[in-house]
């Protein structure tokens, strides 16, 4: 039975089928972007260097229907007020988030709610917090299904550990839950 889901959604244009850190992506839809490389299965482990990563970036910006998304210092707290009122609205529990330059990890208890609905209202809100026209989110998530506290305490700990891996300052949202087990 499933306990809780990881979920991991990204911003738009910066996590391409194609993307030399790998994706689990099977096809490439785009035609010019398939022209700029084949998928790299899977996270690619070493990652790729950060120069390698932004010759592709600028390379894709122009075959994408509208601007990259990174998320920022100043976007970062908008985007957690926004996880907030979803949080409360829906009273769902969130374990652990990360929410980074270019995507956002989520632990969530299972809830009433299906976890396509949850993540489709974390999007929504956050587009309209942001103000934005259209979504700075890509169509889709990624989940995982958590089924024991064993796989639940190394969910958290590596949604915790994501932003000092990367560089980022870490937070502890106002919308978390501390786990306790």
């Amino acid at each position: 039975m499933v306990i809780a889901y990881h979920v991991i959604f990204t911003t738009y244009g910066t996590w391409l089928p194609n993307d030399p850190r790998g994706s689990y992506s099977k096809k490439i839809y785009n035609e010019q972007l398939r022209m700029l490389g084949r998928i790299k299965y899977g996270r690619q482990n070493p990652a790729p260097a950060k120069e390698l990563l932004m010759r592709f970036w600028t390379a894709t910006t122009p075959q994408l229907s509208r601007p990259l998304f990174f998320i920022d210092d100043s976007s970062r707290p908008i985007i957690a007020a926004a996880f907030c009122s979803i949080v409360q609205r829906l009273d769902i529990r969130i374990l652990a988030c990360a929410i980074m330059n270019d995507h956002v990890h989520i632990l969530t208890l299972r809830s009433k709610y299906r976890i396509e609905y949850i993540v489709n209202q974390l999007k929504g809100s956050t587009t309209q917090a942001l103000r934005m026209k259209q979504t700075p989110w890509t169509r889709g998530y990624w989940k995982v299904f958590i089924r024991d506290t064993e796989s639940l305490l190394a969910a958290a700990g590596y949604i915790q550990a994501n932003p000092t891996s990367a560089g980022l300052p870490t937070k502890s949202w106002n919308f978390i839950t501390p786990l306790s087990v």
